[in-house]
């Protein structure tokens, strides 16, 4: 209860600033009492010296002339410094603490000022007398010490600002890691998925027409749909035990798709009803993983479309390097529907998801849509081989 009742106190800075005003005139007024001013005197000037400290942090700087104001009347009318001054150093504390550097010197500096000459001239005691010089002193070191506190405050102000921004920024950069691997993993299920079922598609609709008439057929199209569906599941479940993994690298066991793997690639392909032509062009290159499967990827989405829409079902594949680069060109036929459209025109993820498997290795891709042929360009970053 005692513990709920001081953390409302000093949460509260008006009811804090309250209680500092009545200590104040608590220790003020047996000061006056000493001095011999009567009852009613006393209690005004101890009003007037420490009534502004219920203000000192919203109007920090009305609170110091305030205090001032009353410390100067009790002077006047003891003719001898009073207990007041108190109450002006305090104040004097919170403007150096409210205020900037500057304003608080400059301020500091005149209600200084003022306090030591009417001391002086009311006193009659020199300016520079030992009390005087003490009153200088405290003066300064209310100044210095509301200084010091605003820096601290300032300083530790700081390092939370510093703090949270580095927080909002983990943040959006876990964001930005999460969004980049949904779409790597996009990328890589429709990569994974829509080649298979394509072949798969084509196969059993293949075997289903072919059941009756040519049973050999029908079984070796079978068969391709088993090969398929089980190369498929192959690679989900490596991609499965990739995620699993804290590193994210693939298991050893499993070769990744990459081009040297190409000849797989299009075997499974032309088993499917795909006339391939491959072109090779240039000397041998080196390519880095990731490139390396980019492109297989992209010749891999290329085919698939070609399966899919080309007409008659056939792609030519080039190679070639130049210039540190491996250029990679899928060309398939393509005819026009009745509303005009491309037959190879699909939903465009896939080739949304060429573009942006190009781009994350440091490459681009380009589609031409001809009259009678349709077109995928990439551009992927290579090394000569070593002899």
């Amino acid at each position: 209860m005692l513990e709920g009742i001081r953390r409302r106190t000093l949460g509260n800075p008006f009811l804090v600033d309250g209680l500092l005003a009545i200590v104040g005139v608590a220790l003020i007024l047996p000061g006056f009492f000493r001095a011999g001013v009567s009852v009613w005197p006393a209690m005004l000037f101890s009003l007037f010296s420490a009534g502004p400290l219920t203000v000192r942090r919203s109007m920090p700087a009305a609170a110091l002339a305030g205090t001032t104001v009353g410390y100067l009347l009790a002077l006047l009318w003891m003719r001898e410094p009073g207990p007041g001054i108190v109450c002006c150093l305090v104040a004097l504390y919170s403007e150096a603490v409210a205020a900037p550097r500057t304003r608080a010197l400059i301020t500091g500096a005149i209600a200084g000022t003022m306090i030591q000459l009417f001391t002086s001239i009311v006193t009659g005691v020199h300016i520079f007398a030992p009390a005087n010089l003490m009153l200088i002193a405290w003066l300064g070191a209310a100044t210095a010490i509301g200084d010091a506190t605003r820096n601290r405050r300032a300083y530790i102000q700081a390092i939370k600002d510093r703090a949270l921004r580095a927080e909002r920024t983990r943040e959006v950069e876990a964001s930005q890691r999460v969004a980049e691997e949904r779409l790597r993993l996009a990328r890589d299920l429709h990569d994974i998925v829509a080649h298979s079922i394509t072949v798969i598609n084509f196969q059993a609709g293949a075997a289903a027409h072919l059941l009756r008439r040519e049973p050999d057929a029908a079984e070796a199209a079978i068969e391709h749909v088993i090969t398929a569906s089980g190369t498929t599941l192959a690679e989900l479940g490596t991609m499965l035990t990739v995620l699993r993994q804290p590193g994210g690298e693939p298991p050893l066991s499993e070769p990744i798709p990459a081009l040297d793997r190409l000849d797989d690639l299009l075997d499974g392909f032309r088993a499917a009803g795909l006339v391939i032509d491959i072109q090779r062009v240039g000397g041998t290159f080196t390519l880095s993983p990731a490139v390396s499967m980019a492109g297989y990827r992209i010749i891999q989405e290329s085919l698939t479309n070609a399966l899919k829409y080309a007409t008659p079902r056939s792609a030519t594949i080039r190679l070639s390097f130049a210039a540190h680069r491996l250029r990679i060109t899928v060309v398939n036929p393509v005819t026009r529907t009745e509303d005009g459209r491309h037959s190879s025109w699909g939903t465009g993820r896939g080739l949304l998801g060429l573009r942006e498997r190009a781009a994350s290795v440091g490459g681009r891709l380009d589609i031409a849509e001809g009259r009678e042929e349709f077109s995928v360009d990439a551009f992927l970053p290579a090394l000569p081989t070593k002899p």
